[in-house]
C-alpha cells in the first residue's frame, strides 16, 4: 500500500491542488522568462524561474493526469445521477458503482443514497 492508496477519499482534492499550483508556479515562471528577464529589476531571478518551472511542468506531469480522470469520474457521476429513467439508471449502475468506489468519501455516500431514494438498492 503505497501512500497514494491511502489517501483514498481525498485524492480528487489532492490532486486538483498539487495541478492548480503546478499550473500557477509554471505559469508565473514562464511570465518571468518571457517579460521580465529583459528588466533590470527581475534579471536576477532568471536561473530560479527557470528551475521552478521545470519543477512546475514535472509537477503537471505528475498531478494533471491523476486529476483529469478523477474529475471525469465525478462527471460521469454528476451525469448518472442526472438520469430520470430507472430503466438507464439500471444500465448505468455499474458505471456509477465504478466511479463511486473510485472516488470513494462523500462521492460514495453521495451515490449510495442516491440509489436508495431510486429504489435501486436496499438499505
Amino acid at each position: 500500500m503505497g501512500w497514494w492508496t491511502n489517501q483514498h477519499g481525498r485524492q480528487l482534492r489532492i490532486s486538483g491542488t498539487a495541478t492548480f499550483a503546478s499550473a500557477l508556479l509554471t505559469t508565473m515562471s514562464a511570465v518571468q522568462l518571457m517579460f521580465l528577464q529583459d528588466n533590470a529589476d527581475f534579471q536576477e531571478y532568471t536561473g530560479t524561474s527557470i528551475v521552478l518551472i521545470v519543477i512546475g511542468v514535472i509537477g503537471l506531469a505528475v498531478s494533471a493526469p491523476a486529476f483529469i480522470n478523477l474529475n471525469a469520474k465525478v462527471s460521469s457521476l454528476q451525469a448518472i445521477m442526472g438520469l430520470k429513467s430507472i430503466s438507464e439508471l439500471r444500465k448505468q449502475r455499474a458505471n456509477g458503482d465504478d466511479a463511486a468506489n473510485a472516488l470513494g468519501g462523500g462521492h460514495k455516500e453521495v451515490w449510495n443514497s442516491f440509489l436508495q431514494e431510486k429504489g435501486l438498492k436496499k438499505r
